[in-house]
């Protein structure tokens, strides 16, 4: 299993009533429609059900990115009180990278930190400055609680992964956490006495990719640790996570390349965790 939490059933199941009441407000509940002005025969034939739900859409879209960034904010700024970072900067709209995180001063070590949703699907809409000494991407897994965790986890990665290979993007660590973590939707099982309520306090699951862009003379570089990175050892500290349990809090992402008939190339994915394989994919062969 690609990441051990999932999102309750007795939540999820209630998505679909919750569909089948919207898109049948006209024919079950016409009475309701017209408490509040609302023309039964225009709820779907006039688009106004429609016109709501996007609008609507577009509206959590905008909040979910203010709060996304409004919490990786937060982390940072606790960080810095507590002298773990020297300081951080979130940056403006021109950036391909939402957060410049100064790790130490004397010598300067420098992180970018770009924000994400839970889907993967603006991955590509990020770029690794020259000078970031780590580039690392902080994922939310706050969308639609139909698909679980993991489905999200594997989407990602596999488009980092492909960034990785094709552009030769390199993305040293990938963090999951937000702020259904440790909640009655989605309990944590890495604190078991109080999976449902730790919340916040719940340190973020990490993804160490490779230290190096896989070639076909490098077909398969070693993997970060967390002696090879700063800001993912840091963010556990902050979060409290002692050094017996942070292996339960970290991922290994394994990428190889391998040329097959007709020198085409192959991407594989093996995603370990405490030893244990628990994903693996092939791309598409490719002619570089």
């Amino acid at each position: 299993m690609l990441l051990p939490c999932k999102h309750e059933a007795q939540v999820t199941k209630q998505v679909p009533n919750a569909i089948d009441l919207l898109n049948n407000m006209d024919v079950s509940h016409p009475d309701l429609l017209l408490e509040h002005d609302i023309q039964p025969i225009d709820y779907r034939h006039g688009l106004v059900f429609r016109s709501a739900i996007e609008s609507i859409r577009g509206t959590f879209i905008a909040s979910s990115t203010t709060g996304r960034e409004g919490l990786i904010g937060d982390v940072l700024e606790n960080m810095r009180l507590k002298g773990m970072i020297a300081d951080y900067k979130q940056t403006g709209t021109s950036r391909r990278y939402d957060f410049i995180v100064v790790v130490e001063r004397d010598p300067d070590y420098i992180a970018a930190l770009e924000v994400k949703g839970g889907e993967g699907n603006s991955i590509n809409i990020s770029e690794r400055p020259l000078w970031a000494k780590e580039f690392c991407v902080w994922c939310h897994l706050d969308g639609a609680i139909v698909n679980q965790p993991g489905y999200g986890a594997h989407s990602i990665i596999n488009r980092l992964t492909n960034e990785l290979v094709r552009r030769h993007k390199s993305v040293d660590a990938l963090f999951f956490k937000d702020i259904l973590c440790g909640t009655r939707t989605r309990p944590c099982p890495k604190y078991p006495e109080k999976k449902d309520t730790i919340g916040l306090h719940a340190a973020p699951d990490i993804f160490l990719f490779p230290k190096r862009i896989p070639t076909l003379e490098d077909p398969e570089p070693p993997v970060h640790s967390l002696e090879t990175l700063k800001l993912p050892d840091k963010i556990l500290d902050l979060f409290d996570v002692d050094q017996k349990s942070r292996n339960e809090h970290i991922w290994e992402v394994h990428v190889g390349l391998e040329e097959i008939a007709n020198g085409r190339i192959q991407r594989r994915v093996m995603v370990l965790h405490m030893g244990d394989v628990v994903d693996e994919s092939k791309s598409r062969a490719w002619v570089p």
